[in-house]
């Protein structure tokens, strides 16, 4: 993915937004939001007087492997379209997050064309999408805390009945998956961990993981990591944080 991406841009007298950009707002796999619009499409087609258009634009992207892959660029209805499938918080701050960038895209270009030197954000804007960034991922790990805290909580009560029924072993093996559950990533009391525990949490291989360990240079730096004699690398906790950091990186390079 390039490394500056425009937020904002005009495209045949529209202002769209780059579907990657909107997947990284609402913390969604590129993939997954793209499924989602073209059944968007196929919906609006259904009626002879939507224009998808209007709210969806075809188009593409090149990988960091210089492969051609397809996007979309949404204009304000198509963002506004994809906000009103959200509920919540997180619909909430999409919603101000983009019809923000919008409006002050317009203040500051007039409906005109932008020249080379008005491309980059602001830096008013790329603090706000930093802080909404940062809201997802706090709302994303207290949703993963507490489904997990759910989740513990329906095993201990299903222990308890399997000692009830006398289903000792049963009941210990339940136990020790709560414990399991309870010491896994994010990071809190572990001190390292390997590839195929930050990703599983990340949702990639290990493989990936290893290739970003060297692109971020994690590898290199004896304070993030070090190898064992087996030839297998650990991380250190500074390690996971940069690789949670790059978590929209590494998860779109593993799914181009």
């Amino acid at each position: 993915m390039e490394n500056q991406v425009e937020i904002i841009k005009q495209v045949n007298d529209q202002d769209v937004m780059d579907s990657r950009d909107v997947a990284k707002m609402i913390g969604k796999i590129h993939r997954h939001l793209m499924r989602d619009i073209r059944r968007y499409i196929n919906d609006l087609e259904e009626s002879p007087k939507l224009d998808s258009r209007k709210f969806f634009i075809e188009s593409s992207y090149e990988s960091q492997q210089g492969k051609t892959l397809p996007c979309y660029l949404l204009t304000k209805q198509g963002c506004e379209f994809v906000a009103n499938k959200f509920t919540g918080k997180k619909g909430t701050i999409f919603t101000a997050t983009y019809v923000g960038l919008f409006n002050q895209y317009q203040e500051e270009h007039n409906g005109k064309l932008i020249g080379s030197k008005d491309k980059k954000l602001t830096k008013d804007n790329l603090e706000f999408k930093r802080e909404w960034l940062l809201e997802m991922k706090r709302q994303n790990d207290n949703k993963e805390h507490q489904l997990r805290n759910e989740d513990a909580k329906i095993w201990l009560e299903l222990a308890d009945r399997a000692d009830e029924y006398g289903e000792t072993r049963m009941a210990l093996d339940m136990r020790n998956d709560v414990i399991g559950m309870m010491t896994r990533l994010p990071i809190s009391g572990r001190e390292e961990y390997s590839a195929s525990q930050i990703g599983e949490k990340l949702g990639v291989s290990p493989l990936q993981i290893g290739k970003w360990g060297n692109i971020l240079g994690i590898k290199s730096d004896h304070h993030l990591s070090y190898k064992t004699a087996e030839g297998a690398w650990r991380y250190y906790p500074k390690a996971v944080e940069l690789f949670q950091k790059n978590q929209f990186k590494i998860q779109e390079d593993f799914f181009d």
